[in-house]
């Protein structure tokens, strides 16, 4: 008994251990807040259509970013169509958004890839 104690401490002490090792995962990252200089909404007839669904650029960062969903460069990401409507909503009437994205990597390429926003006014 004493044995089977002393061996179920053990494994303990290494699964802690190892959970303590465990890379986390990515956290998402966050774009200062900016109005939406371009909106682009791919349909599935495009030739880009499967490497990504979607893109914005910030009036802030335009010059060196966009950033995308779905499709296979930001596999997993998609926005839904309510969400692609208040953003839509958002560049029309010039509100401000704060971007969550998370960087995806295909093909050896880098890709901001949305996972979330918040609208405000400015």
């Amino acid at each position: 008994m004493l044995r089977s104690l002393a061996l179920s401490t053990a494994a303990l002490s290494v699964g802690a251990a190892a959970l303590l090792v465990a890379p986390a995962p990515a956290a998402a990252d966050s774009t200062a807040t900016s109005s939406i200089a371009q909106l682009m909404v791919l349909e599935p007839g495009d030739r880009n259509y499967k490497n990504f669904h979607g893109a914005i650029w910030l009036e802030h960062d335009k010059a060196s970013y966009n950033y995308r969903w779905g499709g296979l460069q930001c596999k997993g990401r998609e926005l839904s169509d309510s969400s692609v409507q208040i953003l839509f909503a958002s560049f029309k009437s010039e509100y401000a958004v704060t971007l969550e994205y998370e960087v995806a990597e295909h093909k050896s390429k880098q890709y901001r890839c949305i996972t979330g926003f918040t609208v405000s006014k400015t």
